[in-house]
């Protein structure tokens, strides 16, 4: 037995299937197929919904990688340099993009975490600029309550303890304590360079412990 998250509660082996139930005892899934470590091996074959409906599919990079040749060769899905350090409870995430295009600034960030994420991902670049943080703790903890699934930071972020004591996916070049301006200059909704790679807003992205996914269109392994 083992809790898994707040929507499932129970996980039995039984033989080489895993059943899960919620809290009322009822059929969430049913799993086949997993190791002799099952609840490592369930990033990508775990699906979970919460009664927020931000949790999706953690489905590994990986795997992803290996079941879509076809469309790493065509551009339809691509992975991001590796510049990026990991941050908040979530390690494995995935959801629909939204863009924001800053400089030392967080005004725009700030009024996207505001609205509802319904499970979508903040990509933010930052320029690169590690002169400052974009995102500190109660941002961090917003975009938790407002259902965001994670947020990337082509910049720094700051309160990392806090950060990190939240339920949310977090990627980040660093930290700063230093906050940001107050100008509200920036851009949301447009393509961003990151990592070097062409991001649009609605796209898709993955991301877990081995690295950050970008897909055209929403992937199932």
């Amino acid at each position: 037995m083992q809790v898994l998250s707040n929507s499932v509660k129970l996980a039995w082996v039984v033989g080489n299937r895993m059943i899960l139930l919620n809290s009322n005892n009822q059929l969430l899934s049913s799993l086949t197929q997993f190791s002799s470590s099952p609840l490592s091996s369930l990033q990508f074959q775990l699906r979970t919904k919460s009664s927020s409906g931000r949790h999706r599919a953690a489905v590994a990079t990986a795997d992803v990688c290996d079941s879509n040749a076809a469309l790493l060769v065509n551009g339809d899905l691509r992975a991001l340099d590796p510049i990026f350090k990991i941050y908040g409870r979530r390690l494995a995430f995935s959801g629909p993009i939204v863009t924001v295009k800053v400089f030392e600034d967080n005004v725009l960030v700030r009024q996207l975490l505001e609205t509802e994420g319904n499970g979508r991902v903040l990509v933010i670049d930052g320029g690169g600029s590690t002169r400052c943080a974009l995102v500190g703790g109660n941002l961090a903890q917003w975009a938790h309550d407002m259902a965001w699934a994670g947020i990337i930071v082509n910049g720094c972020i700051r309160d990392v303890d806090e950060i990190n004591a939240c339920d949310i996916g977090v990627r980040a070049l660093g930290s700063n304590p230093l906050k940001s301006n107050k100008k509200a200059v920036g851009d949301k909704h447009v393509p961003v360079q990151i990592a070097g790679t062409l991001i649009h807003d609605g796209e898709w992205l993955y991301a877990d412990s081995d690295g950050i996914l970008i897909s055209k269109t929403e992937l199932s392994v």
